[in-house]
């Protein structure tokens, strides 16, 4: 009996979801609203997927053909809006030199200052121990944005060498210092009216204090912020 040759099965692939209809848009735009209004009202753990759902006046079924799972959702709206609203205040994709993270910075102030309450319930979020990966992730990239292309060309440098490991250590370290200013700051333990000058000087101070050989520009553009704070 001649046997047949078998026709290898097809890798199945995850096809990309196209939101081609104008109801699906709207209905998507709902819950990045409805997710970032109860997490501004009642904090992220408030923000479920049942809350959003109800809160959007979508079906859940419905939601679950935008998002798998509920971090997805939350992760989702905070960087939609974050990259959203900076670039609505005039900012570029990333700064290339120290003048352009002081702008950067001034317009984040910005938004932080117009989306107060927001604000101080995502702030201490991120040095939650039971934070979702993908949130905190999403987090420390919206806090490196504000010194990368700079911190990357500079520690790319002879003089300023360093590893992968080290290189993950400081982005965790300005991570660190932005969100807990912006906390200590919405909270009363800082004053709010120098938040701007506060960060700038907490990321410059410690990309300073970490890289082996920091620039005079960068070490005369602290001394002149710890000027202000004095």
């Amino acid at each position: 009996m001649k046997k047949t040759k078998k026709t290898p099965a097809r890798a199945t692939r995850k096809v990309p979801r196209t939101y081609q209809s104008k109801a699906m848009v709207e209905r998507r735009a709902r819950i990045i609203a409805a997710t970032l209004a109860i997490v501004e009202e009642s904090g992220i753990g408030a923000a479920t997927i049942r809350n959003v759902s109800e809160r959007a006046n979508v079906a859940l079924r419905t939601l679950y053909l935008h998002f798998d799972n509920r971090e997805t959702m939350i992760g989702t709206a905070i960087k939609e809006f974050f990259y959203e609203s900076i670039a609505a205040e005039g900012a570029g994709t990333g700064p290339q030199s120290i003048e352009e993270i002081l702008s950067r910075i001034d317009r984040l102030t910005r938004i932080i200052k117009r989306k107060r309450e927001y604000s101080r319930q995502l702030a201490p979020v991120y040095f939650s121990s039971s934070l979702d990966s993908g949130i905190y992730g999403i987090l420390r990239d919206i806090a490196i944005s504000h010194v990368t292309p700079f911190l990357d060309n500079l520690v790319a440098g002879e003089r300023n060498r360093i590893g992968k490991t080290e290189l993950l250590l400081l982005h965790t370290l300005i991570a660190n210092a932005e969100y807990s200013i912006i906390d200590d700051a919405m909270n009363g333990r800082l004053p709010e009216q120098k938040l701007a000058t506060f960060l700038k000087l907490g990321m410059l101070a410690t990309i300073a204090g970490f890289i082996p050989n920091p620039p005079e520009e960068l070490l005369a553009t602290i001394r002149e912020l710890r000027a202000l704070v004095s």
